[in-house]
């Protein structure tokens, strides 16, 4: 079985613990968890074969995940999905972009999470083969 790989983008502790359980309960690997979009972009060039990146929007450090999304794509092709507590209409805008395959509001439940990580990831496949 090819465990699928999970990077998470969170600045949140409480949540990082929860997201965390719920990808070991899923039986997904993390590679790591940082809190910035600074270091979610050496996370990325550190590891090259992240399956899925679950990005919160409002980020520690000096930029959000929404431009972290877009820094990303311009040197990877790794699906995004997006978790918030935002849903405000121009957040929901600005996240539309074409390496973000979900979009997920916070609280985040385990089963949902599941299907997002494997609706970003089929998706993807479909749309880069």
């Amino acid at each position: 079985m090819n465990t699928k790989k999970i990077l998470i983008v969170e600045d949140d502790k409480m949540l990082c613990t929860i997201f965390q359980m719920f990808i070991q309960e899923l039986n997904y690997e993390i590679v790591a968890i940082v809190r910035s979009g600074e270091d979610a972009i050496k996370a990325c060039n550190m590891y090259n074969n992240i399956d899925v990146i679950l990005m919160d929007i409002h980020l520690d450090g000096n930029i959000d995940g929404v431009e972290t999304a877009k820094l990303i794509s311009k040197t990877h092709s790794i699906p995004i999905v997006f978790i918030t507590g935002d849903s405000s209409p121009e957040t929901i805008n600005s996240a539309t972009l074409e390496n973000v395959y979900g979009f997920m509001t916070k609280p985040v439940y385990k089963r949902n999470l599941g299907v997002n990580i494997e609706y970003a990831i089929a998706k993807y496949k479909k749309m880069n083969s």
